[in-house]
C-alpha cells in the first residue's frame, strides 16, 4: 500500500471526538466521526444529525531506474468539507469547514438564517 495512503486511513481511523456549534454566548455540543463521516448536535433541545463529505486530491507518480519501473498513487484530504444536518422536524443547517487531524473550524447556517461557529475537536 502506498505510504501516504496509509498514512491518511491511519489518521482517519478512530477518529471520533467532540464538536461545538457557537452562537452568541450560547456552547451547542456535538460529536463527530471521520470513520462513520457523522456528525451530530443537540441545539436548544432539538437534535440534529447527517453525514459530511472532505474534498480529496489525487496523485499518480511513476519512477524509473535502470530496468525498474514503478507507479504509484496517493490520495489525501485538502481538509475542506462540507455537512448537512437535519432534524426530526425537517430543519436543516449546512455546514463548510476545514479539519485535519481531529481538529477543525468553520461555519454553519441554518435555513432559519442562524448562524453558529462550528469547531471540532475543541
Amino acid at each position: 500500500m502506498n505510504k501516504l495512503l496509509f498514512l491518511t486511513l491511519l489518521s482517519l481511523a478512530g477518529c471520533a471526538g467532540n464538536l461545538k456549534l457557537l452562537e452568541d454566548g450560547k456552547s451547542h455540543a456535538g460529536t463527530w466521526n471521520a470513520a462513520s463521516k457523522t456528525l451530530e448536535a443537540t441545539i436548544d433541545g432539538k437534535h440534529y444529525s447527517g453525514s459530511f463529505s472532505q474534498n480529496a486530491s489525487v496523485g499518480f507518480g511513476t519512477g524509473v531506474s535502470g530496468t525498474k519501473f514503478s507507479t504509484g498513487t496517493a490520495v489525501a484530504s485538502n481538509g475542506s468539507g462540507q455537512a448537512i444536518l437535519t432534524s426530526d422536524d425537517g430543519k436543516i443547517i449546512q455546514c463548510v469547514f476545514q479539519a485535519a487531524l481531529g481538529r477543525g473550524q468553520g461555519q454553519c447556517e441554518g435555513m432559519d438564517g442562524r448562524r453558529f461557529v462550528l469547531v471540532i475537536g475543541g
